[in-house]
């Protein structure tokens, strides 16, 4: 993942410019009598004075117990310090003008809202058609959506048991028992947020993510420097795989915003192997294309097996019509035979901020200006495209549970809309529209691609194009985890 600080998403607010406003009053003090009254604690004034009055003023000041500031030549005046009950001799004293109470004044910047940010997940779910979606009552409900990342903070919008569920730990850093699976990198809590996050409180400043009834279950991968292994990756989809009933949990999607170069050939691959057990397990693989640019000519792994959904970025080029979106820069373009599936939005992404985390300490450039609360962080690139999608599926499988993940994927690319100025290779179906996938008739498709696959004994490869459907669930296991052993590869976000 890439984090920028960007212009804002759909509908720009104006940024880090400063006004000046008074906050206090700046009216004259009308002059009245002396008060028999106590003198009163001291306030601060600025005093206007005659020209040409010569030290009248300033006497004036010193007689009535306050004292002099500094001079303010470009007003003929001063700053001064006098008893609050003085203050109206003073406006009537010889040679004096005006005497106003000196107010404090702050910095302000914009205040930051939803509605104007065109990065906000408001104006991102109207793009890909979620705010459809939430009107019509589906929102991800009784849908678990497993993120395999850097963790996940206890932020507001992620709070609760009912919102995360953390699996174990795999990460190579020392745990925190009171604390167990905690973000310490802040990759993972800015995806959660996208997918699935949502505020305890009502109103128009509420944060939601894609999905806002679906939970999240966490399982840590990546320590505090978002690094990570494949065999880490690989242990964390067997994790995923085996529980995915355990306990009251039904985890139907399966978040990847990790990649790794792609071997040679997808079918060579462990880790496309490991997804693709997930996948014929019946969990919806979504995967980043990577960050590499259009220029790379091949998507990273797992994103290269077709058995995943394989996610590009959408770039809003700063309107608020998705009619002249493009494919964003930094995504992966691939090339004829391989290639990003869909995109959904990815450019300068408003989500929950990680306080403390390592992205946070060392890019500031990515805190939302106008963010009085301090909540929120921009993100940039596939992982939060990626996450987009993960709780786009979340909404269609609360719709119709008993969807297979070729039919997820059919529903999604057959309703995904071309972006007529966008890289029609590196687009592929084009950009995600939930709600027309919602409205669209199950279809009944299947998937003919070889999959990748292993030979239980010796972990070597081979491209049989024999379909795995047809091996039984003991056979896929041992063929699995022969792969655990045979990559040490690193991975990045």
């Amino acid at each position: 993942m890439v984090f920028r600080s960007s212009l804002a998403r759909r509908g720009r607010a104006a940024c880090a410019a400063f006004a000046l406003t008074l906050a206090g009053s700046s009216a004259a003090v009308v002059p009245a009598r002396a008060s028999a009254s106590p003198a009163g604690p001291p306030v601060d004034v600025i005093v206007r004075q005659v020209a040409g009055a010569g030290q009248a003023a300033e006497a004036a000041v010193e007689t009535l117990g306050g004292h002099v500031g500094r001079h303010l030549g470009i007003i003929d005046g001063f700053s001064a310090q006098v008893p609050t009950n003085r203050v109206p001799e003073l406006s009537a004293a010889p040679g004096v003008v005006s005497v106003t109470r000196d107010a404090s004044l702050r910095l302000q910047t914009d205040a930051w809202t939803a509605d104007s940010d065109l990065g906000s997940l408001r104006n991102v779910a109207k793009a890909i058609g979620a705010a459809e979606a939430w009107d019509e009552g589906v929102t991800g409900k009784g849908v678990d959506v497993a993120l395999i990342d850097s963790g996940v903070a206890p932020v507001e919008g992620l709070e609760g048991s009912d919102k995360v569920v953390n699996g174990p730990d795999l990460s190579s850093e020392p745990g925190d028992v009171a604390r167990p699976g905690v973000d310490t990198f802040g990759h993972g809590t800015h995806l959660a947020g996208i997918i699935a996050g949502r505020d305890s409180a009502s109103g128009a400043g509420r944060f939601t993510g894609i999905a806002p009834d679906a939970r999240l279950v966490s399982v840590k991968v990546a320590s505090a420097d978002g690094a990570t292994d494949v065999s880490q990756v690989i242990e964390a989809i067997d994790w995923v795989v085996q529980h995915r009933h355990d306990n009251g949990l039904n985890i139907r999607v399966l978040n990847l915003s990790y990649s790794t170069d792609a071997a040679p050939s997808y079918v060579l691959d462990p880790l496309a192997h490991a997804v693709e057990s997930a996948w014929f397990h019946g969990v919806v693989v979504v995967a980043s294309a990577g960050n590499d640019g259009l220029e790379a000519a091949q998507l990273t792994s797992p994103a290269v097996d077709p058995y995943v959904i394989a996610v590009g970025a959408s770039d809003h080029q700063g309107t608020q019509t998705t009619a002249d979106d493009v494919v964003a820069s930094l995504s992966n373009r691939g090339n004829a035979i391989r290639h990003a599936d869909l995109v959904a939005p990815g450019r300068s992404i408003v989500s929950l901020r990680d306080p403390g985390s390592y992205i946070d300490s060392h890019h500031p450039e990515g805190l939302v200006a106008g963010d009085a609360e301090h909540r929120f962080f921009r993100g940039t690139g596939t992982s939060q495209s990626t996450a987009v999608v993960s709780g786009a599926v979340a909404l269609l499988l609360e719709q119709r549970p008993d969807l297979t993940p070729d039919q997820v994927k059919a529903l999604l690319m057959t309703t995904a809309h071309a972006l007529p100025a966008g890289d029609a290779l590196a687009q592929g179906a084009g950009l995600l529209d939930i709600d027309a996938a919602l409205a669209q008739p199950t279809p009944t498709p299947w998937q003919s691609s070889p999959p990748a696959q292993f030979a239980p004994a010796s972990g070597r490869a081979s491209a049989s194009p024999a379909s795995s459907r047809s091996q039984t669930s003991s056979s896929r296991s041992a063929l699995y985890h022969s792969a655990l052993i045979s990559t040490g590869l690193p991975m990045r976000g």
